[in-house]
Order: C-alpha cells, then sequence, then structure tokens
C-alpha cells in the first residue's frame, strides 16, 4: 500500500492552475460550438495562460494548412499543454524538496 502525498503549497497552486486551464477551455469551447461569429479572446488567453507551450502549438498551428486546422482540437492542445506543465512543475518542486531535505 502506497503512503498517501500531501499536496503542499505548490500543489494547490497546481491544482488551482489546472483548473483554470479547464475552465477557460470549456467556455472556449462552447464558445466555439455555440457562437456563429466567435472572437475567442478566451483561446488567446489560454494560450498566453499556457506559455511557453501553448505560444509553440499556437506557432506550429499557424504552419499547418487550413482543412486540417479544427479550433476545438487546439483548445485541446492548449489545455493538454497546461496540465502536463502544471504537473511537470510540480514533478520538479517535489525532486528539489527532496532533495534538499
Amino acid at each position: 500500500m502506497t503512503k498517501p502525498h500531501r499536496v503542499g503549497p505548490v500543489g494547490c497552486l497546481a491544482l488551482a492552475y489546472s483548473g483554470l486551464i479547464l475552465a477557460l477551455g470549456i467556455f472556449s469551447i462552447v464558445v466555439l460550438l455555440t457562437v456563429q461569429d466567435p472572437i475567442l479572446l478566451s483561446g488567446v488567453a489560454l494560450m498566453y495562460l499556457t506559455f511557453p507551450l501553448g505560444w509553440l502549438i499556437w506557432q506550429a498551428w499557424d504552419l499547418l494548412p487550413i482543412e486540417l486546422t479544427n479550433p476545438i482540437v487546439l483548445i485541446l492542445l492548449l489545455m493538454g499543454a497546461g496540465w502536463f506543465q502544471a504537473w511537470a512543475v510540480s514533478r520538479l518542486v517535489r525532486q528539489l524538496a527532496r532533495r534538499n531535505g
């Protein structure tokens, strides 16, 4: 049986960041599916929130041919990048805490 982990302050920040990513992503998808001519400022906010990976995904997205681009897939990729960053930062801080004692 594994020992349960304490979340700690960094874990709380990572969870809050992940929740913000989820809320912005769901809002962006709902806007894309329901509004006829969406001006997707929430997608731009999601890209800035997931910097630097979000910016790299956004730049690579512009290189694709127009028929392969789907804005919902872009939003899902940005959400995945944000969650990956939250996971990576929490892992890094946990390893640094183990080294220091």
